[in-house]
């Protein structure tokens, strides 16, 4: 089953900025735009895609702390 954030929650619980900062990230490819599915108008957030992207980003930046 997919998993999906509204664009509302993703802002508020999970990245905890206001959804123009996010708007910006999603635009200047900070955040990666296979995370976003758009269902007629409205944008969601694949949690699935979206944890993936975080632990593949923490892994080739060093940040994982599976050894602590």
């Amino acid at each position: 089953m997919v998993e999906l954030y509204t664009f509302k929650e993703f802002c508020t619980s999970v990245v905890k900025a206001n959804p123009n900062t996010v708007k910006t990230w999603k635009r200047r490819g900070d955040l990666p735009e296979k995370i976003f599915f758009k269902i007629g108008g409205t944008l969601y957030i694949l949690k699935n895609k979206y944890e993936q992207w975080v632990l593949e980003s923490q892994k080739e930046d060093g940040d994982c702390h599976d050894n602590i």
